[in-house]
């Protein structure tokens, strides 16, 4: 009963002498929690969803449908459809920019991907330092108040550095899981980079063999380009 009124007291006084730094934590948690959170929405099964809507998209270009191919980029709600959407006005005006104008949209669109991904690595990163910078405040009063009151030993010293310790532990704890959710997520993104480009290079191909198979319709297209004011 007297450890557990001690566990206690030390709680009560670890949380009146460190709350700010207790509070930073705890921002610093849900700030982790939150990123972590949206992130999971918004990439959820997104590569198999984008490789499906990928497949739409290219066996209309081989069907020579271009309008279907048109209206399902501008219906669909898939990241990739901005990219798909984009190469196809291009496309439809001047042809020999279609390469350039995917690979910038796609750049783009995977670099979106990445976003709040800086704000949980710093989370990660500075989480186990503002633990160590209330410990060691912790630690300094806990001195402060041996030399003050004039008493000391191991007993007083050690509930001092124990109740500052949880400061540390804390901060280790926020920083874990944030430092693990930040790779998981970089090398999501990394491989949802590398899906994107091969899609991508799959929809160009397929407006090359579209503009092969059909030259007087691409001419057509470049020449009203041409002539628009």
């Amino acid at each position: 009963m007297l450890h557990t009124d001690m566990t206690w007291e030390t709680i009560k006084n670890l949380i009146r002498d460190e709350w700010v730094i207790l509070s930073l934590l705890f921002f610093w948690s849900l700030a982790g929690l939150t990123i972590i959170c949206e992130r999971i929405y918004s990439l959820w099964n997104i590569a198999a969803r984008s490789d499906v809507f990928r497949g739409r998209v290219v066996a209309a270009i081989e069907g020579g449908d271009l309008a279907k191919a048109t209206a399902l980029c501008e219906t669909s709600q898939e990241p990739l459809s901005e990219v798909f959407e984009r190469g196809l006005k291009i496309f439809q005006k001047t042809p020999a920019k279609t390469t350039e104008a995917v690979t910038s949209q796609r750049m783009a669109t995977v670099a979106s991907f990445k976003r709040y991904l800086w704000a949980l690595g710093t989370v990660g990163s500075s989480a186990p330092f503002v633990g160590l910078f209330g410990t060691v405040v912790g630690i300094l009063k806990a001195f402060q108040s041996m030399s003050v009151a004039g008493t000391g030993g191991f007993k007083v010293v050690s509930q001092g550095i124990a109740a500052a310790l949880v400061a540390t532990a804390a901060g280790l704890m926020v920083a874990i899981y944030a430092i693990i959710a930040y790779n998981y997520f970089v090398a999501r993104v990394n491989g949802l980079g590398v899906q994107y480009k091969m899609s991508c290079e799959e929809f160009l191909f397929a407006l090359a063999e579209y503009a092969k198979n059909r030259p007087a319709v691409a001419t057509a297209a470049k020449d009203g380009a041409t002539a628009s004011p």
